[in-house]
């Protein structure tokens, strides 16, 4: 009994453990690079194999371990590739039909999953996409472009990779450019420190003025002091 209790509690540490790393690094590429929630998960026919093998329920355990809030889309080239595979992959094709397809301009002319990948991201991942893929050929492609978050399977757990080091040398690169200033933060030094010297109006300098004369007496003479007599 003991035996089992501390296994749970392992299990229960490492689950902690894990959900703490995925919040450290959304938050990261939410910081960085404008991620918001529901966050779009872009997945292939891989992610969908490793799914079934690993009994993993997509939709319910990637919300979860995203923070809950999650869009899940697929392509028309994952879906034509498992299908062009035939039967041994009729599951995971069968799974990968579930979710809503996006359109990535090659419906009339279906390509490599991974080659789709790539281009839905394109430069600087704008529509901030996370890729969920065990093509690992893929996740070393798409980890030279800053910005992109990549999800995989590990046997039937979950992992978010950390940012890799394009990201982060991107991330250092914006930080030094706004001197870890956020825009509130600018706003509200901006009002602290009052207008600027060209905000202010024109306003004519006081000059120092003189003697009111209405305040000025005149000085008596003295008296010499004789009297007529």
């Amino acid at each position: 009994i003991y035996f089992i209790q501390s296994n749970l509690r392992k299990v229960a540490r490492m689950k902690v453990k894990r959900l703490k790393h995925s919040k450290r690094v959304l938050s990261f590429y939410e910081k960085t690079f404008g991620f918001r929630k529901p966050y779009n998960i872009l997945i292939d026919g891989t992610f969908c194999m490793a799914a079934l093998k690993g009994k993993v329920d997509i939709l319910l355990q990637v919300g979860k371990y995203c923070g809950g809030e999650v869009k899940i889309f697929t392509t028309h080239c994952a879906l034509r590739e498992l299908y062009t595979l035939g039967s041994s992959v009729a599951g995971a094709h069968k799974i990968l039909k579930k979710f809503p397809r996006h359109r990535c301009g090659h419906e009339n002319a279906a390509i490599g999953a991974g080659e789709c990948l790539q281009s839905m991201v394109g430069e600087g991942n704008p529509h901030h996409y996370v890729i969920a893929s065990q093509d690992a050929e893929l996740r070393k492609l798409l980890r030279t472009t800053p910005g992109i978050p990549l999800l995989y399977l590990s046997a039937c757990t979950l992992y978010l990779e950390s940012p890799s080091y394009q990201s982060r040398d991107h991330a250092e690169e914006v930080f030094r450019k706004e001197d870890h200033i956020t825009p509130f933060e600018k706003e509200t030094l901006k009002k602290l420190a009052g207008p600027s010297a060209e905000d202010r109006p024109n306003r004519k300098r006081k000059r120092p003025k003189g003697p009111n004369p209405l305040s000025c007496k005149k000085k008596k003479k003295k008296s010499d002091g004789k009297r007529l007599v």
